[in-house]
């Protein structure tokens, strides 16, 4: 039996079960028994039980077939029932076409798809077929999935692309069919072959520290059920790339990210942290985050993410072999970085008095950390003219001036955009549900209003006419940060040093405690001047 006093993975996800299972419909004679959208089945304000809360069945999976100390899941008659009957509802959700939805009806999500199949698929091979009732036909609703998951390819988020390679292996091994390992075999070569030379696969144009994580946690169980040695070089590059984003104050990511994420998916560095240096530095640095409760663990997850990713925090635990957190720690205060990485615009700097990171294609989106001092800005948000602004965009238009390794003075400029929150309004809602029941069930249309929708909610940002000029100084001991704004602004209509983004990121903006308390007091207050059409703001930061 595992110890848990010692192993933080598991007390962290442990903790977090009884949410869980609240989410769990657990009437069976409910219509809806063995749903985990709670507001499906019991507020009864969504009209579709999202397809991706079912990968929490693989969470009680694993509680149910290991032992380990305080696992009261273990074996549990009860248990295995609500697995199954959460695999048999997961399995009425499916569309026509073998795929899955996660936001609205018919929508043939290829994440959901991707990632419920992946989980569903190794649920089976956790429990096994005398476990699981309806076997035969949970397998041939996985096939039709991966069949669908074949035809297709996901090159703007490339996360995706990673489950569905997992998924497609794990139908191989409960099938022995063929198409699907070489099917898995040839999405990674395209997968490895589409990584960014820095280390990194794009999400939504850029890298993003969480989603980074993510996908190295997909190829890492990949890797581990099919021999691919490109694979396995492609996640040693990322491990590499994502120590320079390790922050000293035991987080990670953040707004200079393309998708504002902070947290890191523990199971893949610690399954392979016997294969990589950096693999178990990071494994290591997971663990001392949650033991510190410094970064984002279970308990900083809303109900959707708890149930689409808790299962990670339970494969870490059950193969970590707990440290003193010794490795990392020297890592931390030794490590000394001067770099730029050009394809992505990150700058990143640690001298050991303090820890620097911006993104000059998110407008110079930046966080210092020093001892006891931690500053986090998105850039610049405005109000002008009734209309409100930010620069916190990703936009390779941005000028990058004067950057090299070791450049103490660099800068970009460009253009804020407009900011954009749509929100579903009732007319809006009742248009989108017509479309859904009637034309929106065509194929070309599905494809069509995804495209529309990622544009307007993710990726699209109208440009403004206000031009905006970041300009960095680095010294030994601080960082002077320069803001020129095209347009006059008052004092209180220009916001700096917070956390702010404005694109649909489900997994970001989850709170942290260094987002409070005193560690941002000991800087000066920004200086503030207005010339003619100008707006000039001065940030010094420094120990």
């Amino acid at each position: 039996m595992s110890k848990i006093a010692s192993n933080i993975f598991l007390q962290s996800a442990l903790a977090e079960v009884p949410r869980l299972l609240g989410l769990l419909n657990r009437n069976p004679a409910s219509h809806s028994y063995g749903s985990f959208d709670r507001a499906f089945w019991h507020y009864r304000t969504a009209d579709i039980s999202c397809a991706r809360y079912q990968e929490a069945v693989l969470t009680l999976a694993l509680l149910y077939a290991n032992d380990f100390e305080e696992n009261i899941y273990y074996q549990d008659s009860r248990v295995l029932e609500w697995i199954n009957a959460a695999i048999g509802f997961s399995l009425s959700l499916q569309d026509r076409d073998g795929s899955f939805s996660e936001w609205y009806l018919h929508e043939s999500s290829f994440v959901a798809t991707a990632f419920v199949t992946a989980a569903l698929s190794e649920t089976l091979l956790v429990l096994g077929e005398q476990k699981i009732r309806g076997y035969k036909k949970a397998v041939d609703v996985l096939c039709r999935a991966a069949d669908w998951l074949t035809s297709l390819d996901e090159e703007l988020v490339r996360n995706q692309e990673s489950g569905s390679m997992l998924a497609l292996v794990n139908v191989w091994l409960l099938t022995r069919d063929e198409r699907y390992r070489m099917s898995a075999f040839e999405k990674a070569k395209r997968f490895t072959d589409a990584q960014v030379s820095e280390g990194w696969w794009s999400e939504y144009g850029g890298p993003d520290i969480g989603y980074l994580s993510l996908t190295i946690d997909y190829l890492a169980k990949y890797s581990q059920k099919y021999d691919d040695q490109r694979v396995v070089e492609a996640i040693r590059k990322s491990s590499a790339f994502l120590t320079n984003f390790l922050h000293p104050n035991y987080t990670v990511g953040g707004e200079y990210g393309s998708r504002n994420t902070e947290y890191l998916i523990p199971s893949g560095f610690v399954l392979l942290s016997d294969k990589d240096q950096n693999m178990r530095l990071i494994a290591e640095f997971c663990a001392h985050s949650l033991a510190l409760q410094s970064g984002i663990g279970p308990s900083n997850l809303d109900d959707r993410y708890l149930a689409y990713i808790l299962y990670n925090w339970l494969q870490a635990g059950l193969i970590y072999v707990p440290s003193d957190g010794g490795r990392i720690r020297r890592f931390l205060a030794e490590r000394r970085v001067d770099t730029f990485f050009p394809m992505s615009g990150i700058r990143v700097v640690d001298r050991g008095i303090y820890y620097f990171v911006a993104n000059l294609y998110k407008g110079g989106a930046f966080r210092v950390y020093a001892p006891g001092k931690t500053y986090l800005d998105s850039g610049a948000d405005i109000i002008s003219r009734g209309h409100a602004y930010t620069s916190n965009v990703l936009d390779k238009n941005n000028g990058i001036h004067c950057v090299s390794a070791v450049a103490k003075e660099f800068s970009t400029s460009g253009f804020l955009k407009f900011v954009s929150e749509p929100l579903m309004k009732t007319p809006i809602m009742l248009l989108f549900k017509m479309f859904q029941l009637t034309i929106g069930q065509s194929g070309i249309l599905r494809k069509f209003l995804k495209k529309v929708l990622r544009k307007g909610m993710i990726t699209d940002a109208r440009r403004s006419s206000i031009s905006f000029k970041r300009s960095f100084v680095l010294t030994d001991n601080g960082v002077r940060i320069v803001d020129v704004v095209g347009a006059a602004l008052h004092k209180e209509d220009i916001y700096y040093g917070r956390k702010s983004s404005y694109n649909f990121i489900p997994s970001s903006k989850y709170f942290l405690n260094q987002e409070v308390g005193g560690e941002r007091s000991n800087f000066r207050e920004p200086v503030f001047s207005v010339t003619g059409d100008t707006t000039t703001t001065v940030q010094e930061l420094y120990w």
